[in-house]
């Protein structure tokens, strides 16, 4: 009778040595934000932060530029430019309203005046158009999530984690959905996994895209795509 509560403390105590200590702490600091977090988000990753030092030497100085940060979480990139360029018209999107309640809340903590819209991918826009669009969706494979890490499966939403089969329905969704939202001139930046980045640019075949380009990490890994109207 008392080996159950005995495994059971085991267990919990080996979860807690695997807990990401983000978590623990309940906030990370991402270009020059502060992001609280809760495990209805994912963590930030450094790599983020480059695709924020990439995004902001690609963006006109013009005001009135509106940014769209879908599959927004936690609301750290959209945050990260609205901090940078507080000229700029900038909306966190998700289909998690649990998501959307953590990215208002660190909205409200940096001071950041920004929009908030939930719903599937680009719906919530309606008619209307944007100059940018953000986007960091879930991309791992089906294959891959079986294999990630304790402090990252057993923690980390799946839902903003698993991407299907070969990581890549997120981004066919947008390549078929997102060109109706985009101004002439405007530009779309994406991350992606590490061995996906011909794959997404095949799936952007429309003549509407005039640059396609894919963009390395630090250490050299495909990362980012980027494409221009």
């Amino acid at each position: 009778m008392l080996l159950y509560p005995f495994f059971t403390r085991k267990i919990l105590k080996r979860k807690m040595v695997d807990k990401p200590k983000a978590y623990i702490d309940g906030e990370v600091e991402f270009y020059k934000c502060r992001i609280q977090l809760n495990q209805n988000v994912l963590i930030p990753r450094q790599e983020s932060e480059i695709l924020i030092f990439y995004m902001l030497g690609r963006l006109e100085n013009s005001r009135s530029l509106t940014l769209l940060d879908l599959c927004t979480g936690s609301g750290c990139l959209g945050l990260a430019v609205k901090k940078a360029r507080p000229d700029m018209h900038v909306i966190l999107s998700d289909i998690s309203p649990l998501a959307l309640d953590c990215a208002r809340k660190n909205a409200k903590l940096n001071e950041l005046d920004v929009e908030i819209l939930e719903g599937n991918m680009l719906d919530p826009l309606g008619d209307r158009l944007v100059d940018y669009v953000v986007c960091n969706p879930p991309y791992v494979t089906d294959a891959e999530y079986e294999h990630l890490e304790s402090s990252v499966k057993d923690f980390e939403p799946k839902q903003a984690l698993v991407g299907g089969r070969e990581g890549l329905d997120f981004y066919s969704i947008l390549s078929k959905t997102v060109q109706p939202h985009i101004k002439s001139g405007g530009k779309v930046f994406l991350e992606i996994g590490k061995d996906q980045g011909q794959k997404v640019v095949d799936l952007f075949s429309s003549p509407f895209w005039k640059k396609k380009e894919i963009i390395k990490d630090w250490a050299g890994h495909d990362r980012f795509v980027f494409l221009e109207t």
